[in-house]
């Protein structure tokens, strides 16, 4: 899968009102960020078009800091987001990145080894991921 942009979905307070992110706080990790799921880094729009037929899908993806273990809290995270998947790395290497090196090119590529949800009723395949990473990899 391929993130189209990587989304901060839990940095933030939630609250009576609804889900405030870290830049309704007054804390943005850059200019022009705010509002619920907007605390965002989107993919470079060259290395979209590079990788985008080599997956099986594109979309946000969200990053987490707590593994949606529910599916209230997943349900939560995609309604916030749009996300097509969580993780837990995307947003921070990407705004990582943009403060580290303005202008680099960046995109979050990504297998899926499991599902969200109730963590019993989760499926996973972790040889299944690596398998596809490996065929991913091969490819770029």
């Amino acid at each position: 899968m391929l993130a189209t942009v990587s989304v901060y979905a839990d940095e933030g307070l939630l609250t009576p009102e609804g889900f405030r992110d870290v830049a309704l706080m007054g804390f943005p990790p850059d200019q022009g960020t705010g509002g619920p799921g907007t605390v965002r880094i989107a993919a470079h729009e060259s290395l979209v078009a590079a990788i985008r037929g080599l997956v099986d899908a594109s979309g946000p993806v969200a990053t987490v800091s707590t593994c949606s273990g529910t599916d209230a809290l997943a349900e939560g995270v995609r309604a916030r987001t749009g996300a097509l998947a969580e993780a837990m790395e995307g947003a921070s290497v990407g705004f990582t990145a943009a403060r580290l090196a303005p202008g680099l090119p960046f995109a979050e590529v990504r297998v899926i080894s499991n599902s969200t949800g109730d963590r019993a009723a989760q499926q996973w395949d972790l040889a299944g991921a690596l398998e596809r990473l490996a065929r991913l990899a091969s490819s770029l």
